[in-house]
């Protein structure tokens, strides 16, 4: 039996996990479909950028830390707007996401 573990966390809460904040753009698919997406991560008092991964890959070990994940567990996936991933379907994505999905099979 695999068991799937879903945990949903705001911006905030990965931003200060990862000890660094969410730089957003905007990507223009088409002339009607603009798709707003995580670029990178901007470390707090630097000028340091860090790729989503990198940043998720804090917040797991963050989280294993906590206990909230169990120490055994040593794959995970996320589900983020990341950039350069949109498919084309015809809506217009025109405010920042505000939650960020973390999932783990045990």
């Amino acid at each position: 039996m695999n068991i799937t573990t879903i945990i949903e966390l705001e911006n905030q809460e990965v931003e200060q996990m990862a000890g660094a904040k969410m730089v957003f753009v905007q990507e223009k698919i088409d002339e009607q479909i603009i798709h707003t997406c995580v670029d990178c991560f901007s470390i707090e008092g630097s000028e340091e950028k860090i790729d989503p991964e990198d940043a998720m890959e804090k917040v797991f070990e963050k989280l294993k830390g906590e206990g909230v994940i169990p120490q055994e567990v040593t794959e995970f996936s996320f589900e983020m707007p990341s950039c350069g991933t949109i498919r084309k379907n015809n809506h217009l994505i025109a405010e920042i996401p505000q939650n960020v999905v973390l999932t783990f099979s045990t």
